[in-house]
């Protein structure tokens, strides 16, 4: 699915370039980084396998994926909607905020609004969900931010460093989409 340039207050979030691939190599190998990644950490890929895996992203008819720039164009992480399903109208967002400079200061809040507003008012989702690994208390704490709501815990649904680990689960749905309680 084609992602279309979104902007913010600070950001651009806009389609992922090829010159993001070398970037992604460096984040994808920072153990800080990759805290939280729901995979285990990463060996050095090839600038090639970087590149076709942009290719696919284009490619994918259930996902949009994108590179967070600044307005001074340096492009510091990546979001995507995922498994994007038109008949339920739902879909998974993901995010990294993978240069480090710009942790703590609002990114993934000022960002994540600005998906689950593109999700509900162009894409006509109802339901957005996302999974946060325990022990991420700021990811934690932007979601709710946001207005996503803990839906649930996934008790021990992750290896991490050999121990299993927790995950926490939320969920926002557009509010012309909730059902009314009887």
């Amino acid at each position: 699915m084609k992602a279309p340039n979104i902007e913010t207050n600070s950001y651009l979030i806009r389609p992922f370039k090829t010159s993001d691939a070398e970037l992604w190599q460096k984040w994808d190998i920072d153990p800080e980084v990759q805290a939280f990644m729901p995979e285990p950490f990463n060996e050095v890929q090839d600038i090639e396998e970087q590149y076709k895996y942009i290719e696919e992203c284009e490619a994918d008819e259930e996902g949009c994926y994108w590179s967070i720039e600044t307005k001074n164009g340096t492009t510091i992480g990546t979001v995507a909607l995922t498994e994007i399903n038109e008949y339920h109208k739902i879909a998974n967002l993901g995010i990294v905020i993978g240069d480090k400079n710009h942790w703590g200061k609002g990114v993934a809040t000022e960002v994540i609004t600005a998906i689950v507003a593109h999700a509900f008012e162009q894409l006509h989702l109802c339901r957005i969900s996302a999974e946060v690994e325990e022990g991420n208390v700021g990811m934690i704490k932007v979601f709710k931010k946001v207005g996503f709501k803990q839906d649930g815990l996934l008790e021990s649904a992750r290896l991490k460093n050999t121990k299993r680990i927790n995950v926490h689960h939320f969920g926002f749905v557009k509010p012309s989409c909730k059902v009314k309680s009887k």
